[in-house]
Order: structure tokens, then sequence, then C-alpha cells
């Protein structure tokens, strides 16, 4: 999967309104389509885990979302609401994952 997109305004050089809102939808879907590369690993993990607690590591869940906190404060967002934002897409990705990791288990 190539991940490509190029913006036609920097913020500042945005004519109107438009512009702007052009350029967060180029964004927001480059960000979908990375979301939907990470879920590819997310389903290839399954095969290295043994059993249910392999798949929902709470251990590396919560040291994942404390990395996630601190690059977002680093970057000058809010760690707490990206904390949140992370919690929810990873939890959507871990019952995934378990769906994708039952089912390789009947195999």
């Amino acid at each position: 999967m190539s991940i490509k997109y190029s913006l036609h305004h920097s913020p500042n050089d945005c004519n109107n309104i438009d512009d702007v809102r052009n350029e967060i939808d180029k964004i927001d879907y480059t960000i979908i389509k990375l979301l939907a590369h990470r879920f590819e690993y997310v389903k290839a993990a399954s095969q290295f885990k043994k059993n249910a607690t392999d798949v929902e590591a709470k251990a590396r869940f919560n040291s994942m979302l404390d990395q996630r906190m601190l690059w977002a404060t680093e970057l000058g967002l809010d760690g707490e609401v990206i904390k949140e934002l992370f919690a929810n897409l990873v939890k959507y990705f871990i019952n995934e994952e378990m769906k994708h990791f039952n089912n390789g288990q009947k195999n």
C-alpha cells in the first residue's frame, strides 16, 4: 500500500474556507488509509499470538497509550485527548484481531 497525499495549500496559503476544508479532507483521508494499513499489521500479529491474553496484551496496550500521549504532548496536542482516541481505536482493533485470531484457531 502506497500512502501519498499532497497538499495544494499550506495553512497560511489558503485563500478561503473551501481551501482549508479541502486540505483537511485530504489529511483525514490519508489518516484513514494509514489506519487501514495499521489494521493489516494488527491482523498479521494474530498469527504470533498463542491465546486471547496475548491478543489483549494489556501491558503493551497501556505502554502504547502512554507513548502516544507523550508524542501528542511533544507535538503540542492534548495528550489525554489523543490517549483516549487511541484507546478507543486500539480497543476496536483488539476486538477485530480477536475475531481474526479465533478464525485462525478453527483452521
